[in-house]
């Protein structure tokens, strides 16, 4: 499974460019080594970082879009073989 960045972000897959650099910058703030001490915000930082740079950049946001798109519908396709073999279990 794929990391969903905009989760890590807490936006919307929606978000503008300004929306992630300003979300971004918001939650560095919060969760930078040098502000914030609690040994989890080191971690939490480090997947933020990760997911700026991935959708920071338009490009890469772009690939991984189509990642995220394509995991979406082989879900989709997987929910609906499911429901196919349940009726059929069921008959």
């Amino acid at each position: 499974m794929i990391k969903d960045y905009y989760k890590i972000l807490g936006l919307e897959r929606t978000a503008s460019g300004s929306e992630i650099h300003k979300r971004y910058k918001e939650l560095v703030k919060v969760y930078h080594p040098d502000m914030n001490k609690n040994p989890e915000a080191l971690e939490k930082f480090l997947r933020i970082s990760e997911a700026f740079r991935v959708l920071g950049n338009l490009e890469s946001r772009l690939d991984y879009s189509l990642i995220l798109f394509e995991q979406d519908m082989i879900k989709e396709e997987a929910r609906r073989i499911y429901k196919i073999r349940q009726k059929k279990k069921i008959k």
